[in-house]
């Protein structure tokens, strides 16, 4: 059966509480995700050592949780470079309490925003195109977002709606800094990416 990033939840919460990181599964996955976004975190070595650095880590990641978060890069990877927009976001399962969903949805727009930052260091927020700009400042918002008072439906309808936004602002960043920088033919210097080198 092929896995799904859905399923990598619980075995990574397991194997990070094993190791003392009180970091969620949700925002390393942010991290991861706004690492490939800017087009770093593909090699294994560097993926784990970026998390460890984020985590604080003492030491090696555990072999279950250096596995779960490959397949997860990997996931995320594929996500982001289909055609279906298939990128998932690691959050908890829909029968959580909606506090519980919308904790965690902050947990992962501030992970993003932490990977973004890392693998697009030294670009200024004024390099960037405004379209990129708005959709990393909508991250910023979910990541300081109030927890809600009561579980209706429209609440409820509201989380998935929000949690929407968040996954399409993901692909968009993606595809304007590491598609169109790999698509953009020499001479069309108006769409240059972001990222210097």
């Amino acid at each position: 059966m092929t896995q799904r990033t859905a399923d990598y939840f619980e075995p990574l919460a397991d194997a990070l509480a094993s190791a003392g990181v009180r970091h969620s599964p949700t925002e390393l996955h942010g991290v991861i995700c706004g690492l490939l976004s800017t087009g770093a975190g593909g090699q294994d070595a560097e993926l784990l050592g970026m998390l460890a650095a984020h985590s604080e880590l003492v030491g090696q990641w555990p072999a279950e949780a250096a596995k779960g978060f490959v397949a997860l890069r990997d996931l995320a990877a594929s996500g982001y470079a289909g055609e279906t927009l298939e990128l998932a976001l690691l959050l908890p399962d829909d029968d959580e309490e909606l506090g519980v969903r919308v904790a965690a949805l902050a947990q992962w727009c501030e992970g993003f925003l932490v990977g973004f930052g890392t693998g697009s260091a030294g670009v200024r927020d004024s390099d960037l195109a405004p379209g990129l700009q708005e959709a990393l400042s909508d991250l910023a918002a979910v990541s300081q977002a109030e927890l809600p008072e009561e579980n209706s439906p429209e609440e409820e309808a509201m989380f998935e709606q929000i949690a929407e936004h968040c996954r399409m602002a993901a692909l968009m960043i993606f595809t304007e800094i590491v598609m169109v920088g790999r698509k953009t033919p020499a001479g069309e210097g108006a769409d240059t990416p972001p990222v210097r080198h």
